[in-house]
């Protein structure tokens, strides 16, 4: 007579996967929560990303480039998903953040403006500015040259001012 248990059996990470999460995961779930608005949603990312980089970790990059390598999957994986499950703001919302007209109680607000943003334009603004990643490595993970990267940003951060500060 077998027992039958109600737990689920634990997952199995093999070293390759632990060493990627304990190098990576903390930033990739935190990356993939705030472009998703959902920790749900950021976990099954960063499985999906590690499956992804177990399938490919033949093709194991140096050290130097990994973290590069590691963001570039979850970028795509992102990208693909986002454009199937992203929340946005209905326009109720949107006309709600639009009506404050405060620019104090707008700031509280910027997590509304922020996902106003293009998908790329998020990913940007998380890489650089949260995560301190330079260019040259976003770059390799978003497959754009680093002085589009730049321009890019910089209107970004104006978009949002804008939209913040002045009302428009």
């Amino acid at each position: 007579m077998s027992q039958t248990s109600s737990k689920p059996a634990p997952i199995a990470i093999k070293p390759f996967e632990e060493s990627i999460l304990r190098q990576y995961g903390d930033m990739l779930l935190d990356l993939s929560s705030s472009i998703l608005w959902s920790q749900t949603e950021g976990r099954k990312i960063v499985r999906q990303v590690l499956e992804k980089l177990q399938k490919q970790s033949r093709h194991l990059q140096p050290e130097r480039y990994q973290r590069a390598w590691v963001l570039q999957n979850a970028c795509q994986l992102l990208q693909k998903t986002a454009i199937k499950s992203t929340r946005t703001l209905t326009p109720s919302e949107q006309a709600m953040v639009d009506s404050i007209k405060e620019p104090t109680e707008r700031l509280v607000q910027l997590e509304s403006y922020f996902h106003r943003l293009h998908l790329n334009e998020q990913i940007l603004l998380l890489l650089r500015d949260k995560y301190g990643i330079p260019y040259p490595e976003i770059a390799i993970a978003m497959h754009m040259p680093e002085d589009s990267l730049k321009v890019m940003r910089q209107q970004a951060l104006e978009t949002l001012e804008r939209w913040v500060w002045c009302h428009a």
